[in-house]
């Protein structure tokens, strides 16, 4: 199942997406704080939410792009950034109340890393740890899973620093950008995103593939496209918006 990732408010480009795609998302992916060169979802979930439901993408996954030098610092900074992002998510959360987490209990967090970014083992070891460790609205069932949303080819350090991470004892897996072959949603190029397993020696899975990009595919839509790996069904991995908002 296909769908879109956007830094812009969904209600801004589902329009031009479904005129330029000819069918619905299977999701929406959002930009949750801090994400300084995004909107964030949060900031007017329940408009983001009713626009997703017009648009048929009725799940809306959860992405967080700090200013790109935070990466390469500290565990603080990873924690810090990591907290900034639960809070932004548990605003939506409780702005909608039709937002649901998913029946599975895994709801991925993505960590945006741009191919010329370095990450430290301090940062995502502050990072990954603390969505691992969110006790998300108190709920006691900790649903929140850490993943690197990268380009695993890139020279400088992705999959060998997550594949060191210390602490957690849950998995982590990431979400590649390349290769962009392009394409519409309607029918997907054939699941061949790069993976860490090529790079580093760790069993770290690609779980979803951003194919096509916008300013590499020249996409008249403010949206890039992406779908999940053969058997994983990312829909069931993120907040589902149950109603009408």
């Amino acid at each position: 199942m296909a769908g879109y990732d956007t830094a812009n408010k969904i209600q801004n480009v589902y329009s031009s997406a479904r005129s330029e795609f000819g069918v619905n998302p299977g999701f929406w992916a959002r930009y949750f704080s801090p994400s300084p060169a995004a909107d964030l979802f949060s900031a007017d979930a329940e408009s983001e939410s009713v626009a997703a439901w017009n648009s048929g993408g009725r799940y809306i996954g959860c992405v967080s792009a700090p200013a790109q030098s935070h990466l390469s610092s500290t565990t603080a900074q990873g924690q810090a950034d990591a907290q900034s992002m639960c809070a932004s998510m548990l605003t939506a959360y409780h702005a909608v109340t039709p937002i649901l987490l998913p029946s599975n209990g895994e709801l991925w967090c993505w960590l945006d890393q741009e191919a010329s970014t370095s990450l430290s083992l301090s940062y995502w070891d502050g990072w990954a740890n603390y969505i691992a460790n969110c006790n998300f609205a108190g709920l006691g069932t900790y649903p929140l899973y850490p993943g690197l949303y990268c380009n695993p080819y890139s020279a400088y350090p992705n999959c060998s620093t997550i594949a060191q991470a210390t602490g957690l004892n849950i998995p982590v897996a990431v979400w590649s950008n390349e290769p962009e072959p392009c394409g519409g949603i309607k029918s997907p190029p054939s699941w061949k995103a790069d993976s860490c397993t090529s790079v580093s020696s760790s069993a770290v899975t690609t779980k979803l593939w951003q194919y096509g990009e916008q300013g590499a595919c020249g996409y008249s839509a403010n949206v890039d496209v992406n779908y999940a790996a053969p058997g994983w069904n990312y829909p069931n991995h993120c907040f589902r918006i149950s109603s009408q908002p």
